[in-house]
């Protein structure tokens, strides 16, 4: 964007067209739609004809993933400002769709730019499917409207044109037992959730400490029946789990008892835990290891530098870095930085590093930590990593010029608004 500025698209025009056909978001879901933020590139620019003819030839071929998504929220862009070959391109790819394929791709774009007309003969043909196969699985009337139009306005108009239409009739009894199902769903679930206090009741009569002893031998045994009674037991509960701990030898009835503390409830940092962390089985290890996460403790800060500063330490392993939550002490900084210095990564295996990274600064909220979130500026993919190193920087008082300079011209609305709010 800043070179866009200074110099035009010269040198960087193949550049930004790839990342206009190819989705540079790790996760749009969570980081939100580029597109806007793209189209701004080009729109305007001397550029521009290339652009639209080649997102528009893309656009035929686009699928129901992140890039076809990408592309499509582009078109719409164009077409919203009265680009007809793009809205040409997004009307012939939603019309020439079988609408009897379940998920009807670009309607959320074709209602942005064609409104209630749209909306309604896409109605009609879902709901001419349904005549056919009552069975059938449409796309829900929320999904073709995507919060462009008023979901209750929309639904008096097919309301209305019903009385006449027995296509759109149809559709709008399949979208009407629809959302009763989600009524009842949401009904259901308030109603579990007031259970909740009786359902706790009745686990801890069916499970008191004694069966849980005694079900820790126990191959059947699941996890998730220590874990919930990690959950909800007492403290002398806990405490007899613990005691109950210091004698046994069966690996298997030792990882399901750590299981009960994987939850925070390790009511101290018990030497037999620590004794566990070290144990040959694998899964013993990583359940004491669990357990044992809740505290701050010279152990447990060594045990972080070790297994950070292993060389064999890489994006596969880079939840290590949650050992220094609540072990950070100033100087483990330098260790840290290289080895995330020593990392060669990109895409994916970069977000896993950085993503623990940014998450041990704002945990440990230590200045320290400067030097790795600026790693994490420069090094990762994901905008919300970003957003959050840079927040951190601000809060140190510790961010540079030029970064802040950059961060009023990112791709990311929320670390945009953030410098405006800052400076």
């Amino acid at each position: 964007m800043m070179h866009l500025r200074a110099h035009g698209m010269d040198d960087v025009e193949d550049l930004v067209l790839a990342a206009c056909l190819e989705e540079q978001c790790i996760e749009s879901q969570c980081e939100g739609s580029r597109a806007p933020w793209m189209y701004s590139l080009f729109k305007g620019t001397p550029a521009y004809p290339r652009f639209v003819d080649a997102i528009v030839a893309a656009v035929p071929h686009s699928l129901r993933d992140t890039d076809g998504d990408h592309l499509r929220q582009l078109a719409g862009l164009m077409a919203g400002d009265g680009d007809l070959q793009a809205a040409a391109a997004l009307r012939s790819f939603v019309w020439t769709q079988d609408f009897s394929g379940g998920a009807l791709i670009g309607a959320g774009e074709l209602t942005k730019i064609d409104g209630m007309p749209a909306v309604v003969e896409m109605a009609r043909r879902l709901g001419t499917v349904l005549q056919q196969d009552a069975e059938a699985s449409v796309d829900s009337l929320g999904s073709l409207i995507e919060d462009v139009l008023s979901f209750d306005a929309v639904v008096a108009e097919l309301k209305r044109l019903a009385a006449s239409d027995e296509a759109v009739a149809a559709y709008s009894a399949n979208q009407a037992n629809l959302y009763a199902f989600y009524a009842r769903y949401d009904h259901a679930y308030a109603a579990r959730v007031a259970g909740e206090p009786k359902r706790v009741q009745r686990f801890m009569r069916k499970n008191p400490v004694e069966v849980i002893l005694a079900a820790a031998s126990c191959t059947s045994s699941g996890r998730y029946q220590f874990q919930k009674f990690g959950r909800l037991a007492s403290k002398e509960d806990l405490d007899r789990v613990l005691e109950h701990l210091q004698l046994e030898s069966d690996p298997q009835a030792c990882e399901n008892l750590l299981h009960v503390f994987s939850s925070g409830t390790l009511i101290r940092l018990d030497d037999r835990v620590w004794e566990l962390a070290n144990h040959s089985s694998p899964g013993v290890r990583q359940a004491a290891e669990t357990a044992m996460s809740c505290f701050s403790d010279p152990r447990l800060r060594e045990l972080a530098r070790q297994r950070v500063g292993d060389p064999a330490f890489s994006f596969k392993s880079a939840w290590e870095l949650e050992r220094f939550h609540l072990n950070f002490e100033p100087g483990d900084e330098t260790l840290i930085l290289a080895a995330l210095e020593r990392q060669s990564v990109d895409g994916e295996d970069a977000y896993k590093l950085c993503y623990y990274a940014v998450q041990l600064c704002t945990e440990a909220r230590s200045p320290a930590l400067a030097g790795v979130a600026l790693w994490v500026y420069r090094t990762s993919p994901c905008t919300i990593c970003r957003r959050h190193a840079v927040e951190m920087l601000l809060e140190w008082d510790c961010l540079p010029a030029h970064i802040a300079t950059e961060c009023r011209y990112d791709a990311s609305d929320e670390l945009r608004a953030l410098m405006h709010k800052a400076f």
